[in-house]
């Protein structure tokens, strides 16, 4: 026996190799007088035959995890493909989940012999949280790494896999809205990529995803399913905002029309959100409308006619914002959304949604954001007070530094303003003035 190899005659790493290739064999291994492989091949046993305590025994030996799972799933397939599973759901998510690209899930097994314990084939990647066993008998047992890759057998087992988890996920959705919840709140957000790369199971992956809305309490999330059956005859689209967090976005003077209204819009609060939810195309025959674009299809027209400025007057303010900031915006009409606000900054109907610019932002510093619409709530004091100032005297000094105060504070709001320190200091000036 050459050198390097000697130590493989020595019991030691004998029983190091059977504890890890052989440990779930049926007939028992020795050496010398010793059994070696001790451990029961559980997923070989009727369920209700396995108490909840080996289970958790069982999950905690094969995920090196020392907390109890949040559930199992456990069946036996024979037809097309033969196999037997167990999988487990984490309780918790790892803190590394989407950057451990050495991440253990499920280990392989033909005939109770162990083939790979981080099998990336088994599970499509929005399920590699899962952890678990897989044993099948329509596999060799010399099988190697690139063989599973491609394997017509492995693709089978998958898809068989990944019906057997969604209909899990499905059944707790339906009868035990907290297990989901937890299961939701800890991997929601790798399990939401799946709407966009599995295109077999994408409807029933939307149906499970979860929103918190402007009609629903923090914290408490919804699916688009409950979101549609609230929805007036007369509603056309599934109206959606995205935010860092739920204070933020209520304080968007997009929503304000909304709110007035009493039309519920879905919160987008988590990054993936935004790159899934404006690919689903419809749900239920309703398409997703964004409110933070220029083309939706709203009529607020609520204000008496004599609070409303002439068509004259209109066009006239307008164009005087527009003459002001017209370099630093797509352009500047009026607005049918804002209530409460003088102005607010929206996207072109071509244009990227704001919460994915900032993303794009982070990851490139070179790129560049679009210039968004210029809104303006005509019907506003402070914007029919600058309409009758302009009327009088057009070249008054109060116009343009208005003007420019209106957009930065719409700027400061998206969080787009360069200069907040500028935007301070004339602030400042134009309370000395009025306070004079």
């Amino acid at each position: 026996m050459k050198e390097e190899y000697k130590e493989y005659a020595e019991d030691y790493k004998v029983k190091s190799v059977l504890n890890k290739y052989s440990n779930f064999v049926d007939f028992p291994i020795f050496i010398g007088e010793e059994k070696v492989n001790m451990v029961t091949a559980l997923w070989h046993k009727k369920d209700k035959d396995i108490t909840d305590a080996e289970y958790e025994e069982f999950y905690k030996f094969i995920s090196n995890d020392y907390q109890a799972p949040l559930d199992h799933l456990k069946f036996d397939i024979e037809g097309r493909v033969n196999f037997k599973a167990m999988l487990f759901f984490p309780s918790t998510a790892s803190p590394t989940l989407f950057q451990d690209r050495d991440l253990k899930t499920l280990h392989l097994y033909t005939n109770n012999v162990f083939i790979q314990d981080d099998n990336q084939e088994l599970l499509p990647d929005y399920l590699k949280f899962l952890k678990g066993v897989v044993d099948t008998e329509d596999l060799p047992l010399n099988v190697s790494r690139e063989v599973t890759q491609n394997s017509p057998v492995v693709a089978k087992m998958r898809d068989v896999i990944t019906g057997k988890v969604l209909g899990k996920l499905e059944e707790w959705a339906d009868k035990d809205e907290e297990l989901y919840n937890k299961f939701y709140t800890q991997f929601g957000t790798m399990f939401k990529l799946g709407s966009n790369s599995d295109f077999t199971h994408k409807d029933r992956i939307i149906n499970l995803l979860r929103y918190e809305t402007s009609a629903t309490e923090a914290g408490k999330a919804i699916s688009l399913n409950a979101y549609v059956s609230k929805m007036d005859a007369d509603q056309d689209s599934i109206y959606y905002i995205g935010g860092n967090s739920r204070e933020q976005v209520e304080k968007n003077p997009n929503l304000e029309y909304f709110k007035k209204q009493g039309i519920e819009v879905l919160y987008l609060l988590d990054p993936t959100d935004l790159f899934t939810m404006p690919y689903f195309g419809e749900y239920e025959g309703k398409k997703f409308q964004s409110i933070d674009k220029a083309d939706i299809n709203i009529d607020n027209d609520d204000a008496t006619e004599e609070n409303k400025l002439s068509d004259e007057k209109k066009e006239s303010i307008l164009e005087f914002i527009k003459k002001q900031i017209g370099d630093q915006v797509e352009d500047v009409i009026e607005s049918k959304r804002l209530v409460d606000s003088a102005c607010t900054l929206v996207v072109g109907s071509q244009g990227m949604d704001p919460q994915m610019e900032k993303m794009m932002q982070m990851m490139d510093k070179n790129f560049t954001s679009s210039k968004r619409i210029f809104e303006v709530n005509l019907s506003h004091p402070l914007v029919k007070n600058l309409s009758a100032i302009h009327s009088e005297n057009p070249e008054n000094e109060m116009l343009t530094t208005s003007v420019q105060q209106l957009f930065d504070g719409a700027m400061l709001i998206e969080g787009y303003l360069q200069n907040p320190a500028d935007f301070v200091k004339n602030m400042t000036e134009m309370m000395v003035k009025a306070t004079k």
